[in-house]
């Protein structure tokens, strides 16, 4: 079927291009390398070429490298369902309005390395072997859905406020990325937080893991409807962070003495024991000392519990139990990969 389409030199497209006219193709095949390298073409104070024209190359198949690098394109760029069957290079390019790669292929280097999306890119359903997104900047949408990449590159991509990433469906072996540059513009979805997931373990990048899942079970208890499950969520949130924030652990452990500190001294529980200093009276410190000894599981010296409310030093030493097991598996987890 290939070699029943219309056959293009891309010395037209060039020409057209340094005219400023539109090139708009759909189901032909253009042969030549599209270079705008020795175009005659303005720059910018950047010193991209200016490309005013509109680009529509629609289900098509370039014969040839695409050289599109350093380009400021003014115009709709519309790539969609074309296979580029050598190297495809944007990088350092500008996309002033929407970018249409839906449903491309690339069969060789795929390169938007430091372009910057002011609209829309559309990326949704296309296949590349590698693609390269580093220091990529996006101001809209940046859709993956549905597209398949052996290696996707994202290294210092720049999400500006309001910018998504679409990533649902998107078949990939790995990822390079760093968790904090996506985080806010990653749209709720179970499975794709679950995949990121296991990316980042994979690359052995275990804080974006933790980081990752953290949000991922925030993002999941928002969404629980039914009161118990999301009572044992927020139970794992409060106790130790879903399991990957030993800190949490700490600060409940802190706020328990806290409590059981205020409990004693407001209840006026705790007496000087027998060997005490004659005369010796129980202060706010001398509280908090009986509670952090009583929550580690050992009976403080000189201070004793007033009959009657014995009960409350059981509950806090389970309690410190509970949470000093807590806490240890939480940061062998943690800690030890």
């Amino acid at each position: 079927m290939v070699d029943n389409l219309l056959m293009i030199r891309a010395e037209e497209v060039h020409k057209r291009l340094e005219e400023g006219r539109p090139v708009e193709y759909e189901n032909v095949i253009i042969y030549g390398d599209l270079d705008l390298h020795d175009l005659d073409l303005p720059l910018d104070r950047n010193k991209r070429k200016i490309v005013r024209s509109i680009i529509k190359i629609e289900y098509s198949v370039i014969k040839g490298n695409a050289f599109f690098d350093r380009c400021a394109f003014q115009g709709l760029v519309d790539f969609d369902g074309t296979v580029f069957s050598q190297a495809a290079n944007f990088s350092d390019s500008n996309f002033q309005e929407d970018a249409g790669f839906s449903l491309a292929q690339f069969q060789g280097e795929a390169n938007f390395s430091r372009a910057h999306f002011a609209t829309e890119a559309n990326f949704s359903r296309a296949r590349f072997n590698d693609a390269d997104f580093g220091r990529a900047r996006f101001q809209r949408s940046f859709h993956l859905s549905n597209a398949r990449v052996y290696t996707l590159r994202l290294s210092d991509a720049i999400f500006e406020e309001h910018s998504s990433i679409h990533l649902k469906d998107l078949n990939y072996n790995r990822i390079a990325v760093r968790w904090n540059s996506i985080r806010s513009s990653l749209p709720y979805n179970g499975s794709v937080y679950l995949t990121l997931i296991k990316n980042f373990r994979n690359l052995e990048q275990f804080e974006d893991e933790d980081c990752c899942y953290y949000q991922y079970r925030r993002e999941k208890q928002a969404r629980t409807t039914k009161a118990f499950p999301r009572l044992v969520d927020k139970l794992a949130w409060l106790s130790c962070g879903y399991g990957v924030r030993p800190s949490h652990t700490m600060l409940l452990s802190l706020a328990l003495i806290i409590l059981f500190t205020a409990i004693y001294w407001g209840g006026h529980a705790l007496q000087p024991s027998a060997s005490a200093n004659p005369g010796s009276i129980i202060t706010l410190s001398d509280a908090f000392y009986f509670s952090s000894m009583w929550f580690l599981g050992r009976a403080p010296q000189n201070i004793c519990i007033i009959e009657g409310f014995e009960f409350l030093t059981v509950f806090e030493t389970l309690l410190g139990w509970l949470l000093m097991a807590l806490f240890l598996i939480t940061m062998s987890k943690v800690m030890l990969r």
